[in-house]
């Protein structure tokens, strides 16, 4: 596998490393949970929350072992399956990506621009340890 040189390299937010619980495809940008072992797998459950999004300078794939960073909190860039506009409230779709909040949602990130659908993004994470669910 080809490793991805794109990099946020200046972005001084919080991030943690996890090893992957599964394969994961074009993990760059998505939310990511933890599960019962305490390895980290994709969110699949609309409106769930997460723990962080994958940061863009992993691997583009990763293997079931592997260590996977992701950032917890502040400005980062996030895959974005939907077209949203500044300010729009997001969390995670079924696949990972992320997708503008409804009712019920747990809001885990806010646009800082407009941003076309299955495009990468720059959000601004919330606190979501003290967001209620949308």
């Amino acid at each position: 596998m080809a490793k991805q040189y794109i990099t946020n390299g200046i972005n001084t937010s919080t991030t943690r490393v996890s090893v992957a619980a599964e394969d994961m495809e074009n993990v760059a940008g998505k939310a990511v949970k933890l599960n019962s072992d305490g390895l980290l797998e994709i969110c699949n459950t609309k409106g769930e929350m997460p723990i962080g999004i994958v940061t863009i300078d992993n691997e583009a794939d990763v293997s079931k072992g592997d260590n996977v960073t992701y950032q917890i909190f502040a400005v980062g860039i996030a895959a974005i399956s939907a077209t949203v506009t500044a300010g729009t409230e997001l969390t995670p779709g079924s696949d990972g990506t992320l997708v503008a909040a409804e009712a019920g949602d747990f809001v885990c990130a806010i646009a800082m621009n407009d941003c076309n659908a299955n495009a990468m993004g720059t959000v601004k994470r919330v606190d979501y340890y003290k967001k209620e669910a949308k």
